[in-house]
């Protein structure tokens, strides 16, 4: 079986965490909270699940699974020339993302998405192939084979 779906959009990290005190109202202990440290991997997390949902209508998957997903990021503006060059690449620039985001923390955002929801946990996934790139289309080319 293979599952194929594009999700729109600048893809987001998980991983990182980023802590914060605050004051328990019941005990009036001081505790930490842990929030994600990208505010943009909830949204994109709900995204990437609406997408695999629309793909895929079975109940989750219970053997392994296969995972290919093509990251393309938007390029940054001083990858471009200035003036009458604005809309050129510069010479000086890269074919390829070669800073972050970060491809596993990319991934790890995806696949816990897709958990319940194409599969039962991500340790189901035992081979991978996952590049980014630039786009001026920015999103997640993913398939799935199982």
């Amino acid at each position: 079986m293979q599952i194929q779906f594009w999700v729109p959009g600048i893809p987001a990290t998980a991983g990182s965490k980023t802590a914060f005190p605050y004051k328990d109202k019941k005990t009036g202990k001081i505790r930490i909270a842990m929030a994600p440290a990208n505010k943009r991997q909830k949204p994109w997390m709900a995204d990437v699940k609406a997408f695999a949902v629309e793909a895929y209508k079975g109940d989750p998957v219970k053997g392994a699974v296969g995972l290919y997903i093509d990251f393309y990021l938007p390029r940054p503006k001083s990858h471009y020339g200035t003036g009458k060059k604005i809309d050129r690449l510069k010479d000086s620039a890269p074919g390829r993302p070669i800073t972050t985001p970060d491809l596993t923390k990319l991934t790890r955002a995806l696949e816990d998405a897709l958990k319940g929801i194409i599969w039962r946990d991500d340790s189901q996934v035992v081979s991978q192939y996952i590049e980014k790139h630039y786009s001026n289309k920015p999103g997640a080319q993913v398939t799935i084979i199982a």
